[in-house]
């Protein structure tokens, strides 16, 4: 383990210093005994790019690339352009949390008036996690029944959220479905974590969705400028994993701002820059922070079964649901 953090740490370089989490009565942050939260992220790496030990070096042209993209992300007119805008049925389910008025049928109005979103949330109401008696829901009113307010207001989330996230590109073609994944894997395991703690299911569930907005950012940015401009061949994993290593979590929380989200959100967004054990962070940072890490882990164990008694440790030194990993396998199955 102590071989591989130092092969991890050779390729990108020691992280800059961290910003102090001062949350009063904060939750502090313990790592499991099998998984520190350096092996997961860099492992999670390896199953969304490649091979770690399988890097080249970069070109002068792609550390121009690199150097441009992560300046342009700091200047918001750059960043919002490079950024899809915040479906607009979010708000309006945030909203929907406070307005104890709100009906089914005025999500039924809303989805039935798009064909795409419509289909996006059929599909989802079909699978296995969702429903798990497999009785076919073949429409969006059988649907609002089958879930109820809250799984719609789920299933309904990740449908407008899926193209945000899983965006194509010329590099690394499996990239934004593998994000995609991990993204509604870490949105249920965040919703079912708060629901144990006493927490709002759907803004955590919306935190999970949203955490990797940087990743795929960065990601996207990175394909187009290495198409336009650095030409000659492909970009290794050198010249994605880094600079989504050291500031996709930054901008996460400044995207999630850019889109006006909820403070909570956005609080629990920064409290993941540079995160390392014994931090203070708050309840829903907390969520985050544990979800995001054993769907990490999960992703690992996908790729490596002999994993799986590490993985299933590590469940249960951060008191999580033993079965955890066998829903996602539900939900993941048919993504």
């Amino acid at each position: 383990m102590a071989s591989l953090i130092s092969r991890f740490r050779a390729v990108f370089g020691a992280k800059e210093a961290k910003p102090a989490h001062t949350i009063s009565d904060g939750i502090e942050v313990v790592q499991p005994s099998t998984y520190s939260i350096l092996t997961a992220q860099y492992g999670f790496y390896t199953t969304i790019i490649g091979n770690i030990d399988d890097k080249k070096p970069l070109t002068l042209p792609q550390k121009l690339v690199v150097s441009v993209v992560e300046k342009a992300m700091q200047e918001q007119d750059k960043r919002i352009k490079a950024v899809p805008r915040l479906p607009s049925i979010i708000p309006k389910l945030l909203q929907s949390l406070r307005n104890p008025k709100t009906s089914a049928r005025d999500y039924v109005n809303i989805i039935n008036k798009d064909p795409a979103l419509s289909t996006a949330v059929l599909k989802l109401a079909n699978s296995v996690y969702f429903n798990p008696i497999a009785k076919r829901v073949n429409s969006i009113e059988t649907a609002v029944v089958k879930l109820g307010i809250e799984g719609l207001r789920s299933v309904l989330s990740a449908a407008v959220m899926q193209p945000v996230i899983q965006r194509k590109s010329s590099y690394y073609e499996q990239f934004g479905h593998k994000l995609w994944t991990h993204s509604l894997c870490c949105a249920v395991a965040c919703e079912l974590i708060a629901k144990q703690r006493g927490l709002e299911p759907y803004k955590a569930y919306l935190l999970g969705l949203v955490h990797d907005i940087g990743k795929i950012t960065l990601f996207s940015e990175l394909s187009n400028q290495f198409k336009a401009n650095a030409k000659e061949e492909q970009p290794g994993y050198a010249a994605f994993a880094p600079l989504m290593q050291s500031t996709s979590e930054a901008l996460s929380h400044t995207i999630a701002q850019d889109w006006s989200l909820p403070e909570e959100i956005c609080s629990a967004l920064q409290q993941q820059v540079n995160l390392t054990t014994g931090d203070p962070i708050g309840p829903y940072a907390h969520v985050l922070y544990q979800a995001n890490l054993a769907c990490e882990i999960y992703a690992i164990c996908r790729k490596d079964d002999s994993q799986q008694a590490a993985a299933e440790q590590a469940l249960e030194d951060m008191s999580l649901p033993a079965d955890l990993f066998q829903q996602l396998d539900s939900l993941s199955m048919e993504l």
